[in-house]
């Protein structure tokens, strides 16, 4: 078995660990997981392949920081958290700009965009009228947060419907699974914690993570910008 494999499946098996912590609040479990996971995935990467992609090593090492804020007291470190993820999401956004490509558009293709982007609008709209009753002190960072992460599951959609590339497969899936964990996280911590939730965050959590890496692996370099 090759050393990446084995890295793996350590990164597997505190994926598991990470999940069935959240899941049943087993706080030595979940920190231990929190403390290995994205490290454990770095190592992967590096076994994966010759040449580093370093936007996105600081991608994964400032979610890494977010995670680890997070083990604290949320409501203390909660401005540093938002700002932390935000500069790891304007990162990602310039990966699916910088990798964007036009190409002729089928008309199924303009049909499935148009049901995406209905449904990512009906969705910002659904979750932005909780906001002010659950976070009234966060509202406008909020509204941000929430629309940033729709906005780059549209771009990385639209992306790989142009391109049909399998690192913007893997993009995409990344933006998707940060959506669902990150609307579940919210709702876990301010609206209701069922085991849907439970499940949910955890999960897409660490698919998250990984298919970053896929990404990574799999990119193709751009002449846009310097080291992307």
């Amino acid at each position: 078995m090759k050393s990446s494999q084995k890295v793996l499946l350590v990164f597997i098996f505190l994926g598991v660990l990470f999940i069935v912590g959240t899941i049943f609040y087993l706080e030595i479990l979940y920190t231990v997981s929190s403390l290995l996971l994205i490290p454990v995935l770095i190592l992967y990467y590096r076994y994966k392949v010759q040449t580093w992609f370093l936007p996105m090593v600081v991608v994964l090492m400032l979610f890494y920081i977010r995670d680890l804020l997070m083990l604290g007291d949320l409501g203390n470190y909660i401005e540093p958290i938002m700002w932390i993820f935000g500069t790891a999401i304007v990162i990602l956004y310039i990966f699916a700009l910088t990798a964007f490509q036009r190409s002729h558009i089928h008309p199924v293709e303009i049909f499935s965009l148009v049901i995406m982007y209905g449904f990512l609008v009906f969705l910002f709209f659904t979750i932005a009228d909780l906001v002010p009753q659950v976070v009234p002190s966060y509202k406008v960072a909020t509204y941000i947060y929430i629309f940033s992460l729709i906005l780059l599951l549209a771009i990385t959609f639209t992306q790989y419907l142009l391109k049909s590339h399998y690192a913007s497969l893997w993009l995409m899936l990344a933006s998707a699974s940060l959506l669902v964990s990150e609307l579940s996280l919210f709702f876990r911590l301010y609206i209701i914690s069922d085991i849907s939730v439970n499940v949910f965050f955890p999960l897409f959590h660490v698919i998250a993570y990984y298919a970053l890496i896929e990404h990574a692996v799999h990119r193709r370099r751009s002449n846009i910008l310097p080291g992307f």
